[in-house]
């Protein structure tokens, strides 16, 4: 006797095996989905990582390994705020005030300084500035991508390898320059490429711990909340007696036509209010910034090198440096009309509350 599937008319027999497939496969979402909600239900949510494979800073899920690699240096948050993997661009989304740069920015911030200012305290402000990526297009793209809508973008000016008003799309550590790979992959393939760079990261790490007989964390972490880095581990950041930052470049260096017309499509794509500035570097050109700001409309905030201080000899300011930059930088942004314009509501709240 022949079975069903046997004397089905063509085609009708592998529809049934689909929808068999499709209900098995759903089935098994389902439950998977299921242990996912009774765990979160079971444990405290907070006591979760932030992302799945994430390797915490001293058991807290607020930082994560972002710059690692014992053998190959590679760097996660391209792929975290590329692909929405985790809670970093819902921070960046929530933030009021967000920076934008390369890592001259990531060094040059310090935290502790900018909340000692009254009227920045009160504000949430994140840094997503990007280590290794000169040019702002990826930072366009992630903006765009995820809706980032901040009512003050904070623009650092730079033009060392790439204008941050240029359409570069690569990352350079070092005399390494590469293409970025994290805009080639969709959400899924971001997401395996960070457990999978996460686990590598483990397992050079238990290698490490076996040959020396001890474990040694490595690697630089950043923060999901505030997207600033943890610099203190590195000796050279924290070391008195670094060298003054000194500029050597000749600064009769004018800005390209392309980055005016490119910096005013992105300052049209992003939106809110807009102030520029420049962190000084032995390379920095603040001719050129000045003609931007004028060319746009937009302010400038870029502080002589008086008391700033480099750990590497004139590319990145030191803590003592980022703690002089700083002050400067909150003293005046607080003082620009692109501030004032941004949270005069809230500014006039807070004036009234206190009389």
């Amino acid at each position: 006797m022949l079975k069903r599937a046997e004397w089905m008319p063509g085609g009708a027999a592998e529809r049934q095996a689909l929808r068999r497939y499709i209900v098995l496969v759903g089935s098994c979402v389902l439950a998977v989905l299921t242990l996912i909600a009774a765990f979160m239900i079971f444990f405290d949510a907070q006591a979760l990582p932030d992302h799945f494979s994430q390797i915490e800073r001293a058991g807290d899920r607020n930082w994560y390994r972002n710059f690692g690699g014992r053998q190959i240096p590679q760097i996660q948050d391209q792929d975290i705020f590329y692909s929405n993997i985790g809670s970093s661009i819902a921070a960046a989304r929530a933030a009021d005030v967000v920076f934008l740069g390369p890592s001259f920015v990531s060094y040059a911030i310090d935290r502790q300084t900018l909340q000692s200012s009254d009227q920045l305290n009160r504000l949430k402000l994140y840094n997503m500035a990007f280590v290794g990526i000169r040019g702002g297009e990826f930072s366009r793209r992630v903006i765009g991508r995820w809706d980032i809508r901040a009512p003050l973008w904070v623009i650092n000016v730079d033009d060392q390898f790439a204008h941050f008003f240029s359409r570069d799309l690569n990352v350079t550590l070092g005399p390494q320059k590469v293409p970025l790979a994290a805009v080639t992959r969709d959400r899924l393939r971001g997401y395996l490429t960070v457990i999978g760079r996460n686990l590598r990261w483990r397992l050079e790490d238990v290698v490490s711990a076996a040959q020396a007989g001890q474990f040694s964390d490595s690697g630089l972490y950043r923060s999901v909340s505030t997207g600033d880095m943890a610099l203190e581990v590195n000796p050279s950041y924290v070391a008195a007696g670094n060298k003054p930052m000194r500029s050597e470049r000749d600064q009769a260096c004018d800005i390209p036509a392309d980055a005016v017309s490119n910096a005013r499509a992105f300052l049209k794509e992003i939106g809110g209010q807009v102030v520029f500035m420049l962190v000084p570097h032995s390379q920095s050109c603040v001719r050129q910034a000045e003609q931007l700001a004028g060319a746009l409309g937009v302010e400038l905030i870029a502080p002589p090198f008086d008391g700033l201080t480099t750990l590497d000899g004139g590319g990145h300011l030191d803590k003592k440096g980022a703690e002089t930059y700083t002050r400067y930088l909150a003293d005046e942004l607080v003082k620009t009309r692109a501030f004032k314009a941004a949270f005069a509501s809230r500014t006039n709240r807070g004036a009234g509350a206190a009389q």
